[in-house]
Formats: C-alpha cells, structure tokens, sequence
C-alpha cells in the first residue's frame, strides 16, 4: 500500500495531511527517512512516525462510534460530488471515509456536523419523532426588530410549497451591537426539523440577506461548551448529545 494511504488509514489525516507529514521528514521505514510518497509500505515493516512506532490494528473495529466535526464554509456534506472537489471528508482521515452524517450543512454554511457508524444513532438524531434541537446562529446584513421575525418564523412561514417553522429565535448576542433596541444583526434559530436549506429560505420570505450560518448546537452538543477547532474533529459519547436519550 502506498505510504499515505496507509498512514491515513492508520488515522494521522487526510491523505492530503498525511502526504505533508511524509515529505517533512517526520516518518522512518526500517530505520530510513521517507519522503518519496511513491514508497510501498509491505507487511513487517518498522513504521516510526516522530520516532514512535507505529502497528496497523488488527481484529476488532477499533474506529469510534460518534465523531462531531466543525465544519467550515466552502465544503459540501456529501462523500463525493462530480462538481465539487471539496467535501467534508477530505478532511478527514482515512478510517472515517465511510461514516454516514447526521443532518448536512450546506456549502456555505459551518459548524457543527455528526458523523457514526452506528445507523440506530444517526436514526436517534436525525428521526423527527425525537424532537433533537439544533440550534443555528445567523449573521445578517441589516440589524432587524427581532420579535416580530419571531413571532412569523414561529407561527410558521411558506416556502416552495413547505411550512417552515422554527421552535425558538431570539438575539444571539455574540457581539456587542449599537442598534437601537429591539433590534439585532444576529439570531439565534432552534429548529425541531430542519428541512433542506430551511433558515436560508425562511430568511427569504422576509428579504434577510444572511451573510453566515453557523450551526452551534445538536442536542446537547454546544460548541459553545465543548472546543472544537474549525476543520477539525473530536470523538464524542451518544450521551454528551442524546443526554437521557442515549440509553
């Protein structure tokens, strides 16, 4: 196999990652530096990445159950895209290429993203019987009088032939703002069901131009609470998301 195929499958990055820890010189084979990213690695060879060893596993599935991710702008939700080159799995390391996600986030739109390979947990979030909130703030163009967007975004507005309804929105207050009161360039929108490109749509019956989506929250996954660097991954629990639900 070929040297960043198999430290990607090993778990140290994406293979774009992992070609970049190569030809930095960070890894030996059977006591030589490699930077040819054309090397084979073949079975009994001594692999030491920043001097410490490292062994293929073996035997039982040892990948995690749940990951959450923190999506950036400018990638898609998908595992692959004839359009589109960049996918949230090209930034992920190999052993999560075939994980399945809770809930997408469109291109343009970050945070928070659940990926398992457990079916009965990504039913658990994404199924609407079990009422999971996900909570979104937005950043739009203009500062608006919040409550009565409230109030219409509650009560339920039409789109493409839909009823889209939120479950909360209220000021985020993320930044301080001089506008005048009673109205924010910033909301945060609690969804029950999020329906395709729900918020932006919403936002569109009543001309709200959103400058940027960021998904905070999934259950009781806060972003807020729980550091998690853009781009970047962490394992987490059923629990840490599901709470009571989990068992």
């Amino acid at each position: 196999m070929r040297i960043n195929a198999f430290l990607a499958k090993l778990g140290l990055g994406s293979r774009r990652k992992v070609e970049e820890l190569v030809l930095s010189g960070r890894v030996k084979i059977n006591g030589s530096t490699i930077t040819d990213l054309s090397f084979q690695v073949k079975e009994g060879d001594a692999i030491l990445f920043d001097g410490k060893p490292l062994e293929k596993e073996e035997g039982s599935d040892s990948r995690p159950k749940i990951i959450a991710f923190n999506k950036p702008p400018g990638y898609l939700t998908s595992h692959e895209d004839k359009h589109h080159e960049n996918t949230i799995f090209t930034l992920l390391p190999e052993s999560f290429q075939k994980y399945n996600y809770a809930g997408r986030l469109d291109l343009d739109s970050r945070g928070l993203i659940l990926l398992s390979i457990d079916g009965n947990f990504i039913q658990k979030v994404t199924h609407p019987k079990n009422k999971i909130d996900k909570e979104y703030i937005i950043s739009l163009k203009q500062p608006v009088s919040w409550k009565k967007i409230a109030e219409e975004f509650m009560l339920g507005v039409r789109e493409g032939g839909e009823t889209l309804r939120a479950l909360s929105v209220k000021p985020a207050n993320v930044v301080p703002e001089k506008t005048q009161p009673g109205f924010t360039s910033y909301l945060s929108i609690v969804l029950k069901e999020g329906k395709k490109r729900q918020i932006r749509r919403m936002c569109k019956t009543k001309d709200l131009v959103v400058l940027d989506l960021y998904r905070i929250r999934i259950g009781k996954l806060d972003l807020r609470n729980f550091h998690l660097e853009e781009g970047k991954y962490k394992v987490v629990t059923e629990e840490q998301v599901l709470g009571n639900l989990s068992s």
